[in-house]
């Protein structure tokens, strides 16, 4: 009797899938992905250095910024493994990944929380801890999908922007609105005045603008464009997420306030500046030879002196003299000689 072919479950599972994930063989798909990690791991050194250059003893928001920093960053180096190390190094990574968003939209809830009610409040964060169920979900998926034993990562993919990015959208919104109608500040003046801010709400356009694109290639959209299986899109957002954490480690009201304090201080010396500069100056003098009886009449005659102003920081003067002369003498110049 002929032996059988029992196939094993791996056989079954690749034969439904018809497809072996593995490490990129393509050139064009394997110098995009080696590119897009290169620029996400140099990126997020800098910001690392950034960070902790800047950060504060004691500040809780500040350790939190940082360790989301040093969590994202390992997903940036499984490209340098094989396989079968690969799979396990990729959805490894991919875990402290997942953690790094979470942990995300938690450093946007506290830099965002003064601004917000405490019903808004409690639901942003609640809605971020019952999103950990799909992330738990997720983690599974990229394990048995990296190592080949299941797809349904091809599955859940599909909806990782829709659990990880509304609080970051509503995050950007409501700082942006706050900054228009709490503060009045105008979104260039705001740069003119704090370059800091300027690049924080540039990078926070631009996240949102890749997120955009990474829904479209994972939904297919960009399918011709991109080589297959491989978007550097989702990188790209991040990059620019943490750089909006890192560049201002505190929370948004009081890195506002601190800037409206200083432009307030900074407008009213300006305002004390220009005042000293254009205020007229009246200097009134008064000379008298000797005190005048009050049966004796007086004659007060003099000149008035002014100069103007010869520049933006020179006073303009105005001096008035009053000299006071008896009527007696100034008889000889009233005199009939005189006149005729």
């Amino acid at each position: 009797m002929a032996p059988q072919f029992v196939p094993s479950l791996q056989t079954l599972t690749l034969s439904r899938r018809m497809t072996k994930v593995t490490k990129p063989t393509d050139p064009e798909g394997l110098i995009l992905e080696a590119w897009a990690q290169g620029y996400m791991v140099g990126s997020i050194i800098i910001l690392i250095c950034i960070t902790v250059s800047n950060m504060r003893r004691g500040i809780l928001l500040h350790k939190l910024i940082l360790l989301e920093l040093v969590l994202g960053i390992l997903h940036g180096t499984f490209i340098f493994n094989h396989a079968p190390i690969y799979g396990w190094y990729l959805a490894i990574t991919a875990t402290l990944l997942i953690i790094s968003w979470s942990l995300h939209n938690v450093v946007a809830w506290m830099k965002t929380k003064p601004f917000m009610g405490r019903k808004t409040s409690i639901i942003f964060i609640v809605t971020v801890a019952l999103a950990q169920a799909y992330w738990v979900l997720e983690i599974y998926a990229n394990f048995t999908y990296f190592n080949n034993i299941s797809d349904i990562y091809l599955k859940t993919r599909v909806f990782e922007a829709l659990f990880r990015d509304p609080w970051w959208v509503y995050t950007t919104c409501c700082l942006l609105y706050n900054i228009r109608t709490r503060y009045n500040f105008g979104f260039f003046e705001l740069m003119y005045i704090s370059p800091r801010f300027g690049i924080m709400m540039l990078a926070m356009v631009l996240s949102i603008i890749f997120t955009i694109i990474d829904i479209c290639a994972v939904t297919d959209t960009l399918k011709s464009v991109l080589p297959i299986g491989i978007n550097p899109f989702w990188k790209l957002s991040f990059v620019f997420k943490l750089l909006t954490d890192s560049v201002i480690l505190d929370d948004f009201k009081t890195a506002l306030d601190k800037l409206s304090r200083y432009n307030l201080s900074r407008f009213e010396e300006q305002l004390g500046e220009n005042w000293a500069s254009s205020k007229n100056m009246t200097i009134h003098r008064e000379r008298t030879s000797e005190p005048v009886p009050p049966n004796i009449t007086t004659v007060a005659g003099g000149r008035s002196e002014s100069s103007e102003s010869v520049g933006p920081w020179i006073a303009v003067t105005t001096e008035t003299k009053v000299e006071s002369f008896k009527m007696k003498d100034m008889c000889g110049l009233t005199s009939p000689e005189v006149l005729g």
